[in-house]
């Protein structure tokens, strides 16, 4: 999957992450805080994907023992993670997919919702019932991203105590967000948020 440039950093995830990391003082100043911990930024940008992770999972999940401080950032940090992926998923590529034409996927995103739709049945029915419903490819492809896009920004909004009673959302959102890990540039986030 190719990533374009996006503001000045190597993707868009990368941006956002930086973004969200160094939008709220307390936040940037704990982050800065753990890069200065080590000179190496290779390290300094693990330990900032370990932080990420580890609270990432907490909010998602809404485990009890999490660090709930930061809560209101990560949340918006794992939204516009998410909404990002679901943007970049290849929508017409997923509809071949789905209607069984063989196509080639190396995006990371697409495969995901491919796999989502094909193996978890709450997925699975609102994606064939859009399909009877539409009446080109594109407009299938169209639908079924709103549809997606409609599922997250509603899950986004449930209270944590609730969110696990939609287990499959919360692993389709945890997925797209492990995605993106892997194309963070994580040592040039960490370099960014060195204090000075």
């Amino acid at each position: 999957m190719e990533l374009a440039d996006y503001n000045g950093w190597e993707n868009k995830f990368t941006w956002l992450v930086h973004l969200h990391l160094s939008n709220e003082q307390n936040l940037m100043n704990e982050i800065g805080a753990l890069v200065a911990q080590t000179s190496d930024n290779r390290v300094a940008g693990l330990r900032v994907k370990w932080w990420v992770e580890d609270m990432v999972k907490g909010w998602v999940t809404g485990s009890a023992d999490r660090e709930t401080f930061y809560d209101e950032p990560v949340r918006l940090l794992v939204w516009d993670v998410v909404g990002s992926a679901l943007a970049y998923a290849d929508w017409d590529g997923l509809v071949k997919l789905l209607m069984g034409q063989p196509t080639p996927c190396d995006n990371v995103f697409t495969a995901t919702l491919h796999e989502s739709i094909t193996m978890v049945f709450f997925f699975h029915q609102p994606a064939q019932v859009l399909m009877q419903a539409v009446s080109s490819p594109y407009a299938y492809a169209d639908a079924l991203h709103e549809w997606f896009r409609e599922q997250v920004d509603a899950w986004m909004d449930v209270p944590l105590t609730h969110r696990s009673l939609l287990p499959a959302l919360v692993r389709l959102v945890q997925t797209l967000i492990q995605n993106t890990y892997g194309v963070v540039a994580w040592e040039h986030v960490a370099r960014a948020v060195r204090p000075e």
